[in-house]
């Protein structure tokens, strides 16, 4: 008969080490953008303050977010004085897979 103190077995995963993995990659990732000159990267923030900082080819722009190939090397580090919270390689044809 199960009482109080009894334990039940946890299901599913624990957040804890998902939410880890997960940051460590974002993390990676992030400082890749700013090692290597990515030929496309995507910003998150604000899309007019980061279209701003960065006169590079637009692909693709959303509410909080800017797909844009750089136009010169320093890019990221452009996009960052500009206002963007996160910056991230892109695939190299753009999220939306169209050059």
């Amino acid at each position: 008969m199960p009482t109080i103190t009894d334990r039940r077995p946890r299901r599913g995963l624990p957040v804890a080490p998902v939410a880890a993995a997960l940051a460590g990659w974002l993390g990676v990732t992030a400082l890749t953008a700013l090692a290597v000159q990515p030929e496309t990267v995507v910003a998150l923030g604000n899309p007019a303050a980061l279209a701003a900082a960065d006169d590079g080819a637009l692909v693709s722009a959303g509410r909080a977010y800017l797909v844009i190939r750089p136009a010169a090397p320093g890019a990221v580090r452009r996009l960052y004085a500009g206002g963007a919270w996160l910056v991230l390689p892109a695939p190299g044809t753009g999220c939306l897979g169209a050059r």
